[in-house]
């Protein structure tokens, strides 16, 4: 095999890699987000990603952690918003761990 084949399987591995662990983490959050919701009777009326201003989880989230503004209703009918930090520090999201604080 020539080295440009090498280079270039190389590269579709690479961006296979990257895709699927993309798609992991997503699928992550949603299952860890949905559990605690269900968990605390909980719906989710809009969540948002947040990749550089964490609220009070700045400065002590690591980047294999995740971080969610969130809106949910309680069983109560009443809506509230806050931040979710999924994972541990050093397993990210292979961890259950989910923090929440509220506003």
């Amino acid at each position: 095999m020539s080295e440009l084949a090498l280079a270039l399987l190389g590269a579709v591995v690479a961006v296979a890699l990257f895709l699927g662990i993309f798609v992991w983490e997503q699928r992550r959050s949603q299952e860890l987000l949905q559990r605690w919701a269900a968990k605390h009777g909980y719906s989710i009326v809009s969540q948002e990603a947040r990749y550089w201003r964490l609220g009070p989880f700045s400065g002590s989230t690591s980047k294999y952690q995740r971080v969610f503004y969130v809106r949910i209703r309680n069983p109560g009918g009443q809506e509230r918003s806050g931040w979710v930090r999924l994972g541990n520090w050093w397993l990210g999201l292979l961890s259950d761990q989910l923090e929440e604080r509220w506003e």
